[in-house]
Parts: structure tokens; C-alpha cells; sequence
């Protein structure tokens, strides 16, 4: 899969793009063999919805606030790497330390420290991506990096219920987390190294205009903010079948159903975005994840949970590449840090309101009304996508 060509004719993405994409398999790999445990397990030691709510909540908001100052100073700075290093190393050093928490209050000190460290990677890592590779490869530079991504998240979901399965306590299986971390830690050290040409050609030009590049992407930050509280909020949707009567061993497979359909076609919906409008691929995506939420909240039988996270997952695979492929369309080499991580601050302002609104409607109103006001944000975004947001173009750099 590797040596296989996956841009237009010929042309076949660079090796960094693979590297960043084996880290991310690898970390995310550590992650999933956990978070579909998790509400089961905040939930066994007293915790209620709210605090799930919460725990995905507080740790969104530090994720915000530092996903801006990580791609601002990556920016200026002109480097990326000590950030991934940072990053992925807190995450790596924390997650597995769920082993030991014995309240709801401590799983989420743990939850937000990782969350911390995606913080600190993310913007930069997305914005070294964009420097190694053509314009007109965006989509497929980011849909093959998150292919790996949720590559990883599968095989950490498979793991975690092959250990269930076997025996292991969700404690141990959070302990043993920290194997994956290794392995992010050691690709990072000795096989990502940022292109020394392009970090010198962007370190040559002032870094001005931020605001301006920000103010031009403002309806489509939009569209992300509402399009979010749709995708923000996976662990609800574990809650949810637990509501339903699945048992506790099955969610690390209905996470994996996710992830493998993520990864299938992340790859290919982003190089679509190449060739076709970036706009309809994720307007596709948008009315997915209508129809799935709307979906979770009308079934009272846990057998058609299967095919609607398989439709979540597809609904990922459309946008997640073409939005950022959109959004490196419209940002100057030299601030793709800061506008990144804007982008990621936008998401993570839904994150932190979208689980505490869904709890306070369940719990009020029941799964219905929760999920169906969803599902009406998502229509909502995709009609403003369609009215308000420009298309865009690949190009090398803008002034």
C-alpha cells in the first residue's frame, strides 16, 4: 500500500506523508484500544452522562485554546517537529495512566492531558504536510493521512476486544497502551525530518496577515462549527448503544466497524476532492451525518447500531480530508499554523458544547430530540456551505 502511487498519473506522494501517517496509525492505535472503553468504565465507577459530557467537554477546550497558539508559534517559529515531539509525547506519557484513576473527576485530569497534547501537534503537523506535498495533492495527502489515523484507531479497537475477549480487565488493556506510544515516539525521533529548503524559503517572509486569512475562511469555520456537533461527539454514541442493550464487549467492535470504513475511503473521498469541488464532497458528507444522527435517535434495537456507525464513518471520510484540503487552498505558506489551528480551535468549541447539550437534551427530553437537534445542525451547515462558502483552487502559496 505504501509503494503505491495515489496521486493524479504518476505522481506518487512523498515518503514524510507516509511517515506522519504510521505515527498517527500508531497513536491512534494507543487511543482507541481505550476510548471505547471508556464510558463504560466512567460509567461502572458511579459517573453519570453529564460528567461523560464533561469529560469530553473541559478537555476540548484546552485542546482549542492551544491547537491556535501551537500553529501560531510553529508559524513563526518556522518550526514544526519539537511540536509533534511534544505533543505525541505527552499524550503517549499520560493515556495509559486511566490504569490508576479510581473517580470521575481524575479520568477526565487524564483525558485532558492527552487532550493536551493533541493540542500541541496538530496544527503543525497538518501544516508540515502541506509543505512537502503538490497543491493539487492536498486532498489525497490528507484523506491517506487520516486512512492511517483510523488504521490505527481499528487496530486499537480489534486489540482491545481481543484482550476483552481473553480476559484482561479494562485497566490492564489501559496500561498497555503505552506499546503504541513507544513506537509514535521512535518514528518521530528518527524518521520525520521537516524539508530544510521550504523551512528556509518561508522563514525569509514576513508573516503578515493572519487575521485577513482567517476573516476570508469565517463562513466556512461556520459550517465547521455547526457540522462539529454532529462528529464531536463519538463517545455519546457508545452511550447510546450501551442504552440499547449492547454488551460491553461488543463496543471495541462497533468502534472498529467505524474506523474500518474510515480508513477504507479516507484516502480515496480525499483525492476525490482533488478533482471534483472540495464544497460538494463535503456537502455529501454533511447530509450523511444527517441522516445518521437523525438514525441514532429513532432505533430501539441495537442490530441497526451497526449500519449507522458504518455511515458515520463514511460521513468522515468525506470531510475530513476536503476540509482541510479547503482550507490549505485558501492560506499562505506561511500561516497555514495559525489558520490550521483555528480550524481545529472551531471544532473544538463544538466539541466542548456539543456533549453538555446533548446530556442536558437526553436527559430532559430523551435520545430523540438529542440526536434529531443533530441532525437538523448538520442540514443547516450544509445548505450555508452551499450558499455562503466559495469554492477554491489549489495553489502553491498566497500572498
Amino acid at each position: 500500500m505504501v509503494n503505491a502511487p495515489v496521486a493524479k498519473g504518476r505522481r506518487r506522494l512523498p515518503a514524510l506523508v507516509f511517515t506522519l501517517g504510521w505515527v498517527s496509525f500508531c497513536n491512534d492505535a494507543a487511543s482507541e484500544m481505550i476510548l471505547p472503553l471508556l464510558p463504560a468504565f466512567l460509567l461502572g465507577m458511579g459517573g453519570t452522562r453529564f460528567d461523560l459530557g464533561l469529560l469530553q467537554g473541559l478537555s476540548e477546550l484546552l485542546l482549542s485554546a492551544l491547537k491556535i497558539a501551537s500553529g501560531w508559534l510553529s508559524d513563526h517559529q518556522h518550526r514544526k517537529k519539537p511540536w509533534l515531539i511534544v505533543g505525541y509525547g505527552l499524550s503517549c506519557a499520560v493515556r495509559p495512566l486511566l490504569c490508576l484513576v479510581l473517580l470521575p473527576w481524575q479520568a477526565t485530569l487524564v483525558r485532558s492531558c492527552d487532550r493536551v497534547g493533541k493540542g500541541l501537534r496538530s496544527a503543525p503537523r497538518d501544516a508540515l504536510l502541506v509543505d512537502v506535498v503538490a497543491p493539487t495533492d492536498r486532498g489525497a495527502a490528507f484523506g491517506m493521512q487520516r486512512a492511517m489515523d483510523h488504521g490505527g484507531a481499528l487496530t486499537g479497537a480489534l486489540l482491545a476486544a481481543v484482550l476483552l475477549w481473553v480476559g484482561f480487565e479494562e485497566r490492564a488493556i489501559f496500561a498497555l497502551a503505552v506499546v503504541p506510544g513507544i513506537l509514535v515516539m521512535l518514528l518521530l525521533r528518527q524518521r520525520v525530518h521537516e524539508p530544510e529548503a521550504k523551512r528556509r524559503q518561508v522563514a525569509g517572509k514576513p508573516v503578515v496577515g493572519e487575521r485577513a486569512q482567517v476573516a476570508r475562511l469565517m463562513p466556512f469555520f461556520l459550517v465547521v462549527l455547526l457540522g462539529a456537533f454532529g462528529s464531536g461527539i463519538d463517545l455519546f454514541l457508545l452511550v447510546r448503544a450501551l442504552s440499547l442493550g449492547m454488551p460491553r464487549q461488543a463496543l471495541p467492535l462497533l468502534w472498529a466497524l467505524l474506523h474500518l470504513v474510515r480508513a477504507g475511503l479516507a484516502a480515496p473521498m480525499g483525492a476525490l476532492s482533488d478533482s471534483l469541488s472540495r464544497r460538494r464532497v463535503i456537502a455529501c458528507g454533511l447530509g450523511i451525518q444527517a441522516f445518521v444522527m437523525l438514525g441514532f435517535g429513532l432505533v430501539e434495537d441495537a442490530i441497526y447500531l451497526w449500519p449507522l456507525f458504518a455511515l458515520h464513518g463514511l460521513h468522515a471520510a468525506f470531510t475530513e480530508g476536503a476540509e482541510r484540503g479547503y482550507i490549505a487552498d485558501l492560506t499562505g505558506a506561511g500561516r497555514r499554523g495559525t489558520v490550521f489551528g483555528v480550524y481545529y480551535a472551531v471544532q473544538g468549541v463544538a466539541a466542548l458544547a456539543a456533549p453538555l447539550c446533548l446530556s442536558a437534551i437526553w436527559d430532559a427530553h430523551g435520545p430523540l430530540l438529542s440526536f434529531g437537534s443533530s441532525a437538523v445542525l448538520q442540514v443547516l451547515a450544509m445548505v450555508l456551505l452551499l450558499l455562503l462558502v466559495p469554492s477554491s483552487r489549489a495553489r502553491s502559496d498566497l500572498a
